[in-house]
């Protein structure tokens, strides 16, 4: 069976096309049933067009209140009945009932429990750690709190910059949140035991 994948995003939807390059094999055992962002125009918005694929957007801002807003996203979620959410660069904080509804899965461009939210990627280059990296995550209520399922060391270099830092941790992320989205999909459940995440 192909699990069903909802993926929200935010801005250019990189990490989403990971994920429609690597569904468009059978044996990946997954495929995008439909992409969500939080504002319209976006290029991630268009990678899901040009695919085929179902979109929908849930604006803060045409929400009377972030109870609304929330409510719209799970409903727009839930009508495509996923076996898994994934936020390839969603910028929204989801509330508990949202992200307690479906299994769902983060990335971030910092080894976490370090250098958690928006800005773990300068963050970290300036409090001079030597290794950076992502990490994927189930999502939970917290910011970047979840069980982490895989992560994966960046080397820093003397003459980093945020940019270029970002640009190589971004080219690990696609392939290790298409990595661990195929083996989520393939292997069903995983065991978690506290906050240790082991996959079938």
């Amino acid at each position: 069976m192909t699990a069903r994948l909802v993926v929200l995003v935010s801005g250019s939807g990189t990490n989403l096309q990971a994920l429609l390059d690597a569904t468009a094999d059978p044996a990946y055992g997954a495929s995008v049933v439909a992409v969500g962002a939080d504002r319209d125009g976006i290029e991630g918005l268009a990678r899901a067009e040009r695919a085929g694929v179902p979109t929908f957007v849930v604006a803060l801002g045409d929400c009377a209140d972030r109870a609304e807003f929330n409510d719209r996203t799970l409903a727009a979620v839930a009508a495509h009945d996923p076996d898994l959410v994934v936020l390839a660069g969603y910028m929204k904080i989801l509330a508990p009932h949202v992200v307690e509804a479906f299994p769902m899965v983060n990335t971030h461009p910092a080894l976490l429990p370090s250098f958690a939210g928006a800005h773990g990627v300068g963050e970290a280059l300036a409090y001079g750690v030597k290794v950076s990296g992502v990490t994927v995550h189930f999502v939970d209520a917290g910011v970047d709190t979840g069980p982490i399922i895989a992560q994966e060391a960046v080397t820093v270099r003397d003459d980093d910059d945020e940019a270029t830092l970002h640009e190589r941790i971004k080219t690990v992320e696609r392939r290790l949140l298409v990595d661990t989205v195929g083996r989520l999909a393939r292997g069903g459940r995983p065991k978690i035991e506290g906050r240790k995440v082991v996959l079938p």
